[in-house]
């Protein structure tokens, strides 16, 4: 009998067991917990564990109703630190021409129409240079070189005892005032300014060592002397540029020249700058190919008043069209997946996703038909985290894929 006893009671604490764990198991699913990987969300699991694609740990999800969940599309709420911690960014959504995708690859190069050179104005010695290297930026006044001369020495000398003689002179001589204005035009034609021979004038001291300042400025491009080495009158000292204007050249293959030609105007962007459209002017069409390598060569000169195309960067150039200004977006903004869709923010921190309809496009923008509107805000950078905190948050399955 007692035996009888204690096994219905282990029968008892068995069956008992069994509905704990299955009204768990119950309350999990009724919960809407469950496991699902980063990358592949539609991998699911009831327990933690691994990703059976790519080995990664599966992160927890719980499903989260908004205000969003009776109406008809794909919204999520994403507050304001989470955003900026994410890098994402919008941009208005508006009309604008797009550059044929048809481009041609061209690069800067320095217009040497803008190119000056800094020169010796006497022959001596250059005790010191201001500046070293190619690429610093000279402006006017700045000082460029010091040079030891015996012969603007002497005439510093000359011009220091004719003021001394004609200052101590009370009467009027003529002669003496002529002497003086040409050996004061003489140090001007070496060079001087006339703020350093009146101070040479004040100190009444002849300085073996003189330094010339820039009367232009520009980014130098070459530095031709050294510390040390004697130069002869006119010998180049560097050579400056300035940005404001620069050549494009651009290599046409033999099959492309066809869609340039007639083109005297043409349409310059670069990755940096997409933004920025600049008109280039043609300027030389080699009237040969180049031998061996079938292109054909064009120099093209634009306006580059902000400074922002550098010697070396690459850039698109396409002949210039009057194409009409369309509804277009970043490249970036729209997401390739089982349909075209961009996230557009809705109301303060709330993004909708809205399946969209394309037209041409470009390296950067492309052309919307339908799906958004002229003035929307659309999300531009940050669209696929997004996508992947929806994905998180709601599941995959929550999707309204329309």
């Amino acid at each position: 009998m007692k035996q009888k006893i204690i096994f219905l009671s282990i029968t008892i604490l068995f069956a008992l067991a069994g509905c704990k764990s299955k009204n768990e198991n119950h309350a999990g699913h009724d919960s809407g917990t469950y496991y699902t990987c980063p990358m592949h969300p539609s991998v699911k699991s009831n327990s933690p564990g691994s990703c059976p694609v790519c080995n990664m740990s599966l992160i927890k999800v719980e499903k989260q109703n908004n205000e969003h969940t009776q109406q008809d599309g794909n919204f999520i709420t994403i507050e304001k630190q989470q955003q900026q911690l994410a890098g994402i960014k919008t941009d208005t959504v508006k009309f604008q021409a797009i550059i044929p995708a048809s481009t041609i690859l061209g690069t800067v190069a320095i217009d040497e129409e803008q190119v000056t050179t800094i020169s010796s104005r006497v022959k001596g010695r250059i005790d010191k240079l201001y500046i070293k290297t190619s690429g610093e930026y000279i402006r006017k006044g700045n000082p460029v070189y010091a040079i030891y001369s015996e012969q603007l020495f002497a005439d510093e000398k000359e011009f220091l005892a004719l003021s001394e003689k004609r200052t101590n002179n009370t009467t009027e001589n003529k002669l003496l005032d002529d002497m003086l204005s040409a050996s004061k035009n003489k140090l001007l034609l070496w060079g001087l300014s006339e703020k350093q021979i009146a101070e040479l004038g004040k100190n009444k001291s002849a300085s073996p060592q003189i330094i010339f300042y820039a009367q232009t400025e520009g980014y130098v491009t070459e530095v031709l002397v050294k510390e040390g080495e004697y130069v002869e009158v006119g010998t180049s000292i560097v050579k400056l540029t300035t940005l404001n204007q620069v050549w494009i050249d651009a290599q046409v293959y033999s099959n492309e020249i066809e869609k340039i030609s007639g083109s005297n105007s043409f349409q310059v962007f670069s990755e940096t700058y997409p933004d920025e459209v600049y008109t280039g002017r043609l300027v030389f069409s080699n009237p040969g190919v180049e031998d061996n390598r079938k292109v054909q060569l064009l120099r093209l000169r634009i306006d580059n008043a902000k400074n922002n195309l550098i010697p070396g960067m690459m850039v698109y150039v396409s002949p210039k069209q009057n194409s009409k200004p369309v509804l277009a977006v970043p490249k970036s903004a729209v997401l390739l997946e089982k349909m075209k869709t961009v996230w557009i923010l809705a109301h303060d921190n709330t993004f909708e996703q809205r399946m969209v309809e394309t037209g041409t496009e470009n390296k950067f923008w492309i052309e919307i038909l339908s799906g958004i509107k002229e003035g929307e805000i659309i999300v531009t950078d940050g669209s696929y985290l997004i996508s992947s905190e929806f994905i998180l948050k709601s599941g995959a399955g929550q999707r309204h894929d329309h």
